[in-house]
């Protein structure tokens, strides 16, 4: 029998328009990148991992995703969590981001999270763990929360 285990990497975006109310949910999977994997293997063999989850950031390129990438393609804006990364089960933990409604008001096309000691408030800086490609054209009626949901899991 063989044991195949995963990260898994997701994204619970939710999305409130302050004017009207109304609240829409989506919940997007994507693949962490090749640092991430290689900084995760290399805790095995002694070296300390340098990716505590520190910032989210927002862009406006829909250019392709790659696993080896290590910034966004073009950075608007960054926010640290408005709650720590939280262990919520055996192998996952949770980080919430919160982008106020008069904050990226502007077509955001990616989302990537940031980490490592090297990550600061200053565009392209720390390491990128993860990205996706999510489109909204954001207006300052409206308020995203972001969840980063992370997970390594048995099958």
């Amino acid at each position: 029998m063989i044991n195949t285990n995963k990260y898994i990497g997701q994204y619970l975006i939710t999305v409130k328009n302050k004017d009207t109310g109304k609240t829409t949910e989506e919940l997007i999977n994507n693949r962490v990148m090749d640092t991430v994997l290689n900084q995760l293997i290399e805790s095995l063999t002694g070296v300390d991992p340098d990716m505590e989850i520190k910032y989210l950031a927002v862009g406006t390129s829909s250019a392709a995703l790659g696993d080896n990438q290590t910034q966004l393609t073009t950075e608007i804006f960054r926010t640290p969590p408005t709650t720590i990364p939280t262990r919520t089960a055996t192998g996952q933990v949770e980080t919430e981001f919160t982008i106020l409604d008069s904050e990226a008001v502007a077509t955001i096309e990616e989302i990537g999270i940031f980490g490592g000691s090297t990550a600061s408030m200053t565009t392209d800086s720390g390491t990128l763990l993860s990205r996706i490609l999510w489109h909204k054209v954001k207006t300052s009626s409206e308020e995203i929360t972001i969840t980063r949901i992370d997970k390594v899991v048995r099958n």
